[in-house]
């Protein structure tokens, strides 16, 4: 498991020591500031509590050019305030080691929490957006921990992007791809425009996954410097010879991140929803609405639209309207009917093509008729309570799933359930972590021994693996670049953004800055 931050314990050979390290986290906040040069400030502010035997805390760095010169580090144990020192993390690659000493180490084992203060400057940051013409931007992940020595989720994660000097105009202000910042304003105090982001009780896990990804895109002329993706030379600009050295090897480092990003996104990771939802009419203490098929409950719980189109082209198949006849790229599909039960099935079959290929801007009429059908359906009911009644048919869906005997119950129970299944947001991690192992039965006694480990039962990971990859192949492969047409249809269905602060115009595109802004490594 790799993690942002590694906590420095004993010496690997005191094993018994080692398995001791543990701590929570009641608060980390990540503040991002694009500077004009292309870099960015990172600032970490970190509550620790219930601390264990910590000799120290290694910090994952975004790339290898971070600038360890300009890195500081200081701890607060209930008011006494110390200074760690820094170095090159000898097991985070690349990573700053803040390391503390024995007097230290005693003071935070004596009251088991402190504060964690963190700056440095992180060049090489700021890259083209290749989805709004004439924008660059910054995409981070906020740091996270092993779950091996993290108990528990972190309470509460504060995340602030910090747009560069100059900028003041937020409605050219671009929002992360799938990741809607809470508010965006200016900020009095460093006069600069802010977007934040708060989230309470997140896993370490989902932090890795990149479902707390966040920063912005803006108008390139408010920056000197920024890069292409995949590219370590800055437009127009002349580099210092260390950073041409550099650049030689930047390849690289970027054939790396591209080989290991997309293996985490194979294992189904990064789950991105839009904020594309918006009721027209929202009455709290209505109660929620009852009636909503599971493609709609999708629109109200705002998953991703590739997932919504396939939950979509699925039912069809169920029905019998719509046969695959290849699902590679781009899909081919042939429809034996002209109309479904549902006005968003039939836009859905209108789209696909006399030649099998669903035409991309029929799908993007098809999908945006549908939130709007939805947004009119949600009037008069309360959508917090919508939600909440529609999460719980997925839970339900996914135990009833989950206690099936054989393979045979099985396949017939993931066969009727499987369409409110895919409300999950992580239905491909959840479907191989915990539909493959057989139930346990209920009213067991203890047993003496050891307990056996959990090993995967072959017929279901055979028909969950196979549920996986129809949703895996047609997300990616129904029409060319769907992520763009996601965010096409999120621009649509969305009511436009009011002038000034609070305002957006786009989404910045996932590779503008993850290549250089995903923090990584472990012990």
């Amino acid at each position: 498991m790799l993690s942002g931050f590694s906590i420095m314990g004993s010496p690997v050979i005191d094993d018994a020591r080692a398995q001791s390290t543990s701590f929570s986290v009641a608060q980390q906040r990540a503040n991002v500031s694009a500077q004009k040069d292309g870099s960015v400030n990172i600032d970490y502010y970190i509550e620790f509590t219930g601390v264990n035997d910590l000799t120290g805390v290694d910090i994952g760095m975004p790339n290898a050019f971070y600038d360890i010169s300009t890195a500081t580090a200081m701890v607060d144990i209930l008011g006494t305030i110390r200074y760690p020192s820094i170095r090159v993390s000898p097991y985070v690659d690349p990573g700053i080691a803040a390391e503390f000493d024995s007097s230290t180490q005693s003071l935070i084992q004596a009251s088991q929490t402190f504060k964690l203060y963190f700056h440095v400057n992180n060049p090489h940051m700021v890259y083209n957006n290749t989805l709004v013409l004439n924008t660059v931007g910054v995409l981070f992940r906020p740091t996270w921990f092993d779950p091996s020595y993290q108990i528990g989720s972190t309470t509460l994660l504060i995340e602030n992007f910090f747009f560069p000097q100059g900028f003041n105009n937020a409605s050219q202000a671009l929002w992360p791809e799938g990741n809607t910042w809470d508010s965006i304003s200016y900020d009095n105090a460093s006069g600069l425009v802010i977007a934040k982001w708060t989230r309470s009780n997140v896993s370490p896990e989902s932090i890795a996954s990149g479902a707390y990804d966040f920063g912005g895109g803006f108008p390139s002329s408010y920056v000197n410097t920024w890069f292409e993706p995949g590219s370590d030379n800055p437009p127009g600009n002349l580099v210092a010879d260390i950073c041409e050295s550099l650049a030689l090897l930047a390849p690289f480092i970027f054939f790396a991140f591209f080989i290991a990003l997309f293996i985490n996104g194979i294992r189904g990771a990064r789950k991105q929803a839009k904020d594309y939802f918006t009721p027209k009419l929202n009455v709290a203490g209505a109660g929620p609405r009852r009636d909503l098929t599971a493609v709609e409950a999708a629109v109200v719980l705002e998953r991703p639209m590739e997932m919504v189109a396939t939950m979509i082209l699925f039912g069809l198949t169920k029905k019998g309207l719509v046969q695959i006849e290849s699902d590679q790229a781009p899909m081919k599909l042939h429809r034996t009917a002209e109309t479904g039960n549902y006005p968003y099935e039939a836009d859905y079959l209108k789209a696909i093509g006399p030649d099998g290929l669903m035409n991309r801007k029929g799908l993007k009429d098809a999908l945006v008729g549908l939130i709007k059908a939805t947004q009119t359906k949600l009037q008069g009911f309360d959508v917090k309570a919508t939600k909440t009644y529609y999460a719980k048919i997925c839970d339900d869906a996914w135990a009833q799933v989950k206690q099936a005997g054989t393979p045979e119950e099985f396949a017939s129970m993931m066969a009727d359930k499987n369409d409110w299944m895919m409300l999950e947001p992580n239905y491909e991690g959840r479907m191989l972590r915990d539909l493959i192992f057989l139930p346990v039965p209920i009213g067991r006694g203890p047993v003496s021994g050891p307990t056996p480990a959990r090993v995967p039962d072959l017929g279901r990971q055979n028909v969950a693996n196979n549920y996986v990859n129809q949703l895996r192949n047609t997300s990616n492969n129904l029409v060319k670049d769907m992520r763009g047409l996601t965010g096409e249809v999120a621009g649509a269905a969305r009511p436009p953004a009011p002038a000034g602060y609070g305002g957006s115009a786009g989404h910045c595109a996932c590779a503008c800055a993850c290549a250089c802004a995903c923090a990584g490594g472990g012990r």
